[in-house]
């Protein structure tokens, strides 16, 4: 190194550097409670990537700190301190082996401290720990009961959507993913097309679904962490369980976030909602491929799984009305309203016991209707412009081209958890859905030109209407 330096203008410098490293670090900052923040973990392997990250910041601050002092009391040492000191040639010199292997041991012991911790994770990230491992358990504060009761739920990206699907319960559904708080989530990972990348930050990280080839990850959410909200000025405060994780088989998840969040605007955070991501930004329709977690106590789950078992369930389905039957009240039948064209029925509930013969024509005051006329009128309009060619509904399957649409009218979102779920943002969508997600399927699909059907939906606004009505209703 040389002996002595010309720091005529080292203070304006040193300034200058400051300045840029706050610049740096102010315009980096944001809101850790933002929805796909992965500095606000709510979750056990989540917790374990935060504590590895912030490890390697601390150290990385500590290198920086140790570096730049170094440099700035070389600088300050060796300094010139008059023009003709500056301008001599000081004595050459390199080399020093007691520093040069205290460095490389440094470094070693550095990179075992990161190493060691990494890896740890790596084997939590991939591997769900065993039930009977009592001190493996007690190490990461968990239950036995919470690894065995684990639920599965396999995962297929396909272009533009996400795919879940419960083997344990037989029900399929898309974009967002329902899962009870208290236990582990075995999370298996395939694709029918491209890469994609399953990112969900605050409970579980990325893993990549690769063509050919099935992926693995697991979490389990930190119900403490979830009923934990932040006041305005920073202090922790405790949310009721109810609050922190409104149920989603009866609307009120849906209800809270809708009331809490403009979607596109300030985020407010629903305790038991979670944002996921497809990371693979390898065009704009990947970009556009967002879903959704959420976190439900044992009961909500359970009342869940059985709403949409149920509805997938064809025997539990209404039957048509026969005249040799009687009907006890609350039962559902279908029976043909021409009023609304010819050949369509409607779903009508006994509001009373009916005797054989009483049809909802001969005794209409034994009837209601279950939905509008535009909800029927919807359903018919549904069959008609070959959307059951793409999308189940209250059926079981993965064989559809678009996602299961079963129980729609409880979702939070739609267009791959890109929009709100509402009546304003699906008729939006209905109507053009190429000028929401540039390239999607729905538009540019198989089969799918200016001459078919679903393209003439954008100036018809007595049908998108229908549509609305019927698939909103889908609870």
């Amino acid at each position: 190194m040389t002996k002595h330096m010309n720091l005529s203008k080292f203070p304006h410098r040193i300034v200058s550097l400051i300045s840029g490293l706050l610049l740096s670090f102010l315009g980096s900052c944001s809101r850790i409670d933002h929805k796909q923040s992965a500095l606000d973990p709510k979750g056990l392997v989540s917790q374990n990537q935060y504590d590895v990250f912030m490890l390697s910041v601390w150290i990385t601050i500590f290198l920086f700190c140790a570096v730049g002092g170094c440099l700035l009391f070389v600088l300050w040492r060796y300094r010139a301190k008059s023009k003709e000191e500056a301008m001599e040639v000081p004595e050459q010199m390199h080399g020093n082996s007691k520093i040069e292997t205290t460095l490389i041991l440094a470094s070693a012991i550095i990179l075992v401290i990161l190493a060691v911790p990494t890896l740890q994770g790596v084997v939590l990230m991939n591997r769900v720990p065993d039930p009977n491992d009592q001190a493996t358990l007690d190490k990461l504060e968990l239950d036995k009961s919470q690894i065995e009761d684990a639920i599965t739920v396999n995962v297929t990206g396909k272009r533009f959507f996400w795919v879940f699907e419960y083997p344990q319960y037989g029900i399929v559904t898309a974009n967002e993913l329902v899962f009870p708080a208290s236990k582990a989530v075995r999370v298996n990972l395939r694709t029918e097309d491209v890469i994609h990348s399953f990112w969900l930050p605050k409970l579980a990280g990325k893993m990549d679904l690769m063509p050919g080839q099935e992926n693995f990850m697991w979490f389990i959410a930190n119900e403490k962490k979830i009923r934990t909200g932040i006041d305005k000025d920073g202090n922790p405060y405790e949310v009721d369980t109810q609050t922190a994780m409104p149920s989603v088989f009866d609307g009120k998840m849906r209800q809270a976030i809708f009331a809490k969040q403009a979607f596109t605007d300030e985020f407010e955070a629903v305790g038991g909602l979670f944002y996921g991501q497809c990371a693979e930004y390898c065009g704009n329709s990947h970009a556009y491929m967002s879903f959704r977690a959420l976190a439900q106590t044992d009961e909500d789950f359970d009342e869940w799984v059985l709403k949409f078992r149920n509805a997938q369930n064809p025997n539990l389905q209404p039957i048509p009305y026969s005249p040799e039957n009687n009907y006890e009240i609350d039962d559902v039948i279908t029976f043909s309203d021409e009023k609304l064209g010819e050949g369509i029925s409607r779903d009508f509930r006994a509001v009373q016991a009916v005797t054989k013969g009483q049809s909802p024509e001969t005794k209409p005051d034994a009837w209601e209707k279950v939905h509008s006329d535009d909800f029927v009128k919807g359903k018919a309009l549904f069959s008609s412009l070959q959307c059951v060619q793409c999308h189940a509904i209250n059926r079981t399957g993965l064989g559809a081209k678009g996602p299961n649409l079963t129980l729609f009218g409880l979702r939070t979102s739609l267009a791959a958890g890109w929009m709100r779920n509402d009546e304003a943002s699906l008729d939006k969508w209905l109507r053009n859905s190429n000028d929401v997600k540039f390239g999607n399927l729905m538009w540019n699909g198989e089969g799918i030109d200016d001459r078919h059907p679903l393209r003439q939906l954008e100036n018809d606004d007595e049908k998108v209407s229908q549509l609305v009505s019927y698939l909103l209703d889908l609870k």
